[in-house]
């Protein structure tokens, strides 16, 4: 019997070809989940004193309510990356509908863009002193719980020290664009 015959009376075949995708056609099938989108932020020391680095990032999870763990990944050559295994800490901050544009800046090299805490109106996390955005659907403060290399990212793993919820409406992304999630009926 063949892999793709169902057995009688079982499930019927999948539709459509199941083919080892290349970069290209696994991004259009990954594309198809919805995701949340975050601006997670780290703090770190310079010569002239503490800087702030913030990226958005649409691999957050929740990991586990006890212990209380999250996760998200970053590539393996990322400055951020790096940043946050110096510091130890990071904060995340769950994006509402009304800061799509920040997510442009977020999302632009870091050389190229204004000082990260000029591109938003951030509070400084109690638990961090990592930055948080106080008008989104929620924060939460984290430790760098562990790190693990998987391909060409990075798992990150914090322990949430803090979390503050707020019925916002989010941000998602789906299919390469953001939109909105729509009100219950």
């Amino acid at each position: 019997m063949s892999s793709r015959t169902p057995a009688p009376g079982g499930p019927a075949a999948l539709p459509g070809v199941s083919v080892l995708p290349d970069k290209a056609h696994l991004r259009h099938v990954l594309g198809q989940f919805v995701t949340g989108v975050c601006a997670v932020s780290t703090r770190f020391e310079t010569r002239s004193g503490v800087r702030h680095d913030a990226i958005a990032v649409n691999s957050f999870a929740s990991v586990s309510l006890d212990p209380p763990l999250v996760s998200m990944y970053l590539r393996d050559d990322s400055t951020f990356l790096r940043r946050v295994r110096t510091s130890g800490q990071w904060a995340v901050s769950f994006l509402g509908h009304r800061a799509r544009s920040l997510v442009g800046v977020l999302t632009t090299p870091a050389a190229q863009r204004p000082p990260v805490e000029q591109a938003a109106d951030w509070a400084v996390g109690p638990h961090t002193g990592c930055l948080v955005l106080p008008d989104g659907p929620g924060t939460l403060e984290c430790a760098l719980h562990l790190t693990q290399t998987l391909g060409d990212h990075v798992l990150v793993v914090g322990r949430v020290l803090g979390a503050v919820g707020r019925d916002h409406e989010p941000l998602v992304f789906h299919r390469g664009t953001f939109t909105e999630v729509a009100p219950a009926p």
